[in-house]
């Protein structure tokens, strides 16, 4: 960095107005200006610090677009993939769906054809016990008959 520029004649000239003499001037303003000098910042310097941090800031700024370009782009392979899954997923619901259809309507079959043999089966064997029982009571009857008859012949006079 340059030096500060500031006038050094009017400086010293000043401390003489106010009491000191001349090489005593000369000596404050020479060391104030080596101190301030080279922590002092001219608009040369500002412009070139300037020009630097828009250099970082076109940097950062091209990161930050390049970061979100990519953001966007594993965004969008994500939701694909996750569609993709989503489908999959859907597809093979819909197919255990109708292997459990299928399956419960073969257990409905199944079970009307066993009741309906079950009712055939007890119908038949309801005919056979009635049959026996008509025969039971034909035979009863028929004993009952015999009996009366015999009964009848053997008071009969």
């Amino acid at each position: 960095m340059p030096a500060l520029a500031f006038d050094t004649y009017k400086a010293v000239k000043a401390l003489q107005a106010a009491g000191a003499d001349e090489s005593l001037a000369e000596a404050v303003v020479a060391t104030v200006g080596e101190a301030v000098g080279g922590n002092v910042a001219t608009k040369a310097d500002l412009a070139e610090v300037q020009a630097g941090l828009e250099i970082e800031i076109g940097a950062v700024k091209t990161e930050v677009a390049e970061a979100k370009a990519e953001l966007k782009t594993e965004i969008a392979e994500v939701k694909a993939e996750l569609k993709t899954e989503i489908a999959e997923v859907k597809a093979e619901l819909k197919t255990e769906i109708a292997e459990v259809k299928t399956e419960l309507k073969t257990e409905i079959v199944t079970l009307r054809e066993d009741m309906l043999k079950g009712q055939q089966d007890m119908s038949h064997s309801i005919q056979g016990v009635y049959r026996l029982m008509v025969m039971a009571i034909l035979t009863i009857t028929s004993t009952i008959i015999g009996a009366a008859i015999a009964l009848v012949r053997y008071l009969a006079p």
